[in-house]
């Protein structure tokens, strides 16, 4: 999981050099948030949340009555996430560079502060939470998650990160 979080943060670096490169230039290019947005909707929030949300937050609840209420917290801010995409694509339709500035910022800001949390909060504290056994079983339904499709489809959304961040994070003007 914390390797899809390095992911993640990848596509989270192109989204500050696109807010960044907007902010200097007034303008957006719609088809490269487009593309952004693309890969956090179907790799950050139908892939990778959507294991945790089914598989690791559920094992979570059962094995830890009493502490429920960070992998609530956890799965409420992948709602807020949500919305904040969903915000950033309609500054970007209405062609407000200032709310997609103030949107992405949020995005960004959220999002990697929430991926800190699950990697030194929750993940330590799965450790101790899950028995041996209900870690193995996480363990292997989040690996049939992910079928040969969804392996073919994120070979070509990686590809498409990558010409993303060539464009955004080695431009020099």
């Amino acid at each position: 999981m914390t390797q899809e979080h390095k992911l993640i943060l990848r596509a989270l670096d192109v989204i500050d050099n696109m807010a960044a490169w907007a902010e200097k230039n007034g303008t957006v290019d719609e088809v490269d948030i487009g593309n952004i947005l693309d890969f956090l909707r179907w790799f950050a929030d139908a892939h990778h949340q959507a294991k945790e949300d089914t598989i690791l937050f559920p094992a979570l609840k059962r094995a830890s009555a009493t502490q429920n209420r960070p992998v609530e917290h956890m799965m409420l801010e992948h709602e807020q996430e949500r919305a904040l995409i969903e915000q950033i694509e309609t500054a970007v339709r209405l062609a407000s560079v200032t709310e997609f500035l103030s949107y992405a910022e949020r995005l960004s800001s959220m999002l990697r502060n929430h991926i800190y949390k699950e990697d030194e909060i929750l993940f330590e504290f799965t450790k101790t939470a899950l028995s041996p056994a209900a870690d193995e079983d996480v363990a292997r339904q989040l690996e049939e998650f992910e079928t040969n499709y969804d392996k073919e489809i994120l070979v070509q959304k990686i590809s498409r990160l990558r010409a993303l961040e060539w464009k955004y994070l080695r431009r020099t003007s």
